[in-house]
């Protein structure tokens, strides 16, 4: 019995200092959103609010979500999340917008798409890029 409670006591004090992969991999793609993604997308909704629309940034700790529209009809949500890739922590974009009466989803890649990018790769420029593009897609009325 004397036994048990150390071992406890030992698992209790050695998991607390012993962060998973998870963990690590959650906590660097939180800082990344901080530090990144949520500056770039606040710059967006800050501009685009200068446009007359209507932006709302959110973030949790699995995503960061930029919402537009206009008036009341919502023209994008772009949403960027993580894959764990043996490269590393791959940011991408989630991306939903309205084509006349039709939803369309889809899903980007920061740069090249034959290419793997990992956070440390991605800058504020690349999502602001990404975005611009899906959002020019949003917007084409042809």
């Amino acid at each position: 019995m004397i036994n048990d409670w150390r071992v406890e006591l030992g698992k209790i004090v050695d998991g607390r200092s012993k962060a998973t992969r998870a963990e690590i991999e959650t906590a660097r793609f939180a800082e990344f959103v901080n530090t990144v993604v949520k500056p770039a997308l606040e710059e967006l909704a800050q501009e685009l609010n200068q446009h007359e629309r209507t932006s709302i940034v959110r973030i949790t700790s699995a995503s960061a979500t930029i919402t537009v529209s206009s008036g009341d009809t919502e023209e994008i949500s772009f949403r960027i999340l993580s894959r764990s890739l043996p490269a590393g922590i791959v940011p991408y974009a989630e991306i939903r917008l309205h084509k006349g009466q039709r939803l369309v989803k889809s899903e980007a890649a920061f740069k090249s798409v034959n290419a793997t990018f990992t956070i440390d790769q991605v800058k504020a420029s690349d999502i602001i890029s990404c975005f611009l593009s899906y959002y020019r897609t949003a917007l084409d009325r042809g």
